[in-house]
């Protein structure tokens, strides 16, 4: 077996381990705690009641989707690598998220001691396996932070309906959530090869991020009379739309497809 794709083996079992076991020995402790604590935040609860059984599946899902792909390393498959990128993509985002509930409501941040290792582990597949250039790398994790502050919005804008039912939340809850899943495929497909198609979809991910995430985050900050963290998705979203729209930064970040790291056969 040749030197990648036995590290891609290795490195897969190790994060199917952790997303299959991590997530069910926290999930299992910490749900019930987490239903009783007292929210520091209103609509608090409603998070932690159904996220975090929604993150449970997120992370299971990407252990299993990891072991999966560790079965392809261990036959040298075409598709090992970008099945464990979209693996990659499902246990960052459902070690993450969690994380926040649980701080407003006063708990200890557990996920992070597998969110951690998840992002070491992520990191490594690009070097090590994929052998993805530094600015690739770079990019990747930039669209995968606006995956994760897209998704975030959606939440936030849910509570905010369920405990204040205002217009504005109800009228863009769900578009959050549909420029998270265009992001997410770009994330993936970063560390594969540069396309037009891939061009295309970060583009429109983050002109709609921006189209309903800017006047949320405006509505917020005046009501609250300060920062509003509805403004993070849309600040990264206009960052990366910049460099998805000016070829010079693109071809800076993407490069040439040379050495296209998927099929790890050569």
């Amino acid at each position: 077996m040749k030197e990648r794709t036995k590290t891609g083996a290795i490195l897969a079992v190790i994060g199917a381990l952790l997303g299959i076991v991590g997530h069910f020995v926290i999930f299992l402790k910490w749900y019930e705690p987490a239903l009783v604590a007292e929210s520091a935040e209103p609509g608090c609860e409603i998070l932690l009641k159904y996220i975090m059984p929604l993150m449970f599946d997120f992370g299971v899902l990407g252990g299993v989707l990891y072991a999966m792909s560790g079965y392809g390393f261990f036959t040298a498959k075409k598709w090992a690598f970008p099945l464990a990128m979209v693996a990659s993509v499902l246990a960052l985002q459902g070690s993450w998220f969690v994380n926040v509930p649980f701080m407003a409501a006063d708990m200890p941040p557990v996920y992070f001691a597998i969110f951690w290792p998840y992002l070491i582990l992520y990191l490594l597949f690009m070097w090590l396996v994929g052998r993805v250039p530094w600015s690739r790398t770079l990019l990747a994790l930039f669209t995968g932070m606006t995956y994760i502050f897209c998704f975030m919005n959606g939440v936030a804008s849910t509570s905010r309906i369920v405990t204040a039912g205002l217009p504005l939340f109800v009228a863009v809850q769900r578009l959050h959530w549909i420029a998270m899943i265009g992001w997410g495929v770009v994330t993936v497909m970063i560390p594969l090869r540069s396309s037009e198609r891939m061009r295309v979809i970060g583009l429109t991910a983050g002109l709609l991020e921006l189209v309903v995430g800017i006047p949320l985050a405006i509505a917020t900050a005046i009501d609250m009379g300060r920062f509003s963290m509805f403004a993070i998705g849309p600040i990264f979203s206009l960052a990366l739309v910049v460099v998805f729209a000016w070829p010079a930064l693109w071809q800076k970040f993407t490069g040439p497809d040379e050495g296209k790291p998927s099929t790890l056969t050569a």
